[in-house]
């Protein structure tokens, strides 16, 4: 006797198109007519990704770290306005304090020698940040350091410094081949010329550090304009530092 696969072949298709309804369901429920979207009551955009799959930054996978925003370094800095650079720094930590994201901030020989600390308009952005007080210039050095970084648990690291080619470069380096990967935002960072700050940069993204501006990061954290919980607070970061205007005079 022949069997005909034709009954099984039916209700397997059968099977599939109903496991697939829901989903095509809810898919069809946001759709575009005459360039405006409809969208279902009490949409929040999309999930999150997973942090391990998710290629971009995002406020599962990410971390910020800044190291040597100190008044005496900072005075070195020639390759970009000072007001400028703290202007960026200062977006970028009020991002990070927003998406809630591990912080570290890292200043160089305070405890050895007095070295004035980390510039305090930037350090009280964020007072839960864990600091760390080195002596080394390559940060990655310094053990407590690494223990930091490896206490987040984030593998992406947000990372900036002074001096471009020397305390930022060393460490995201190393952050690099020991499977990091280093994002650098490139105007919240400076060094001593045009021509210091360019080989740091060239010589780290030879390295596998991928260079941003600031503004990719409050961008890159929210992602989904329908995400509401934090829109309000990052538009206000845009607002203020990007576009440079009072949003309460705006708004």
């Amino acid at each position: 006797m022949t069997l005909s696969l034709k009954p099984l072949a039916t209700a397997l298709s059968l099977t599939i198109a109903a496991t697939a309804l829901p989903v095509l369901a809810e898919t069809s429920a946001i759709k575009t007519v005459d360039g405006v979207a409809t969208y279902p009551e009490g949409y929040q955009g999309t999930p999150i990704r997973d942090a391990d799959e998710d290629p971009f930054l995002s406020p599962t996978n990410s971390a910020l770290i800044l190291i040597d925003y100190q008044p005496p370094i900072l005075a070195g800095v020639k390759n970009i306005d000072h007001e400028e650079l703290i202007n960026n720094t200062t977006g970028l930590i009020k991002t990070a304090v927003i998406y809630d994201i591990p912080i570290i901030f890292s200043h160089v020989a305070v405890g050895l020698n007095g070295y004035d600390p980390m510039i305090e308009e930037l350090k009280e952005l964020a007072p839960n940040a864990v600091f760390i007080d080195r002596t080394n210039v390559n940060a990655w050095e310094e053990p407590e350091f690494v223990a930091a970084v490896e206490a987040t648990g984030r593998k992406k690291l947000i990372m900036g410094g002074l001096w471009t080619d020397v305390c930022l470069a060393y460490p995201a380096i190393e952050a690099e081949k020991s499977g990091y990967d280093v994002y650098v935002p490139e105007d919240a960072v400076g060094s001593i010329s045009q021509l210091s700050h360019e080989n740091g940069m060239r010589r780290m993204i030879e390295a596998g550090v991928e260079p941003i501006t600031w503004n990719v990061v409050p961008a890159e954290l929210q992602r989904d304009h329908a995400r509401s919980d934090k829109l309000q607070a990052v538009t206000r970061v845009f607002m203020e530092h990007l576009f440079k205007v009072d949003p309460d005079t705006t708004w």
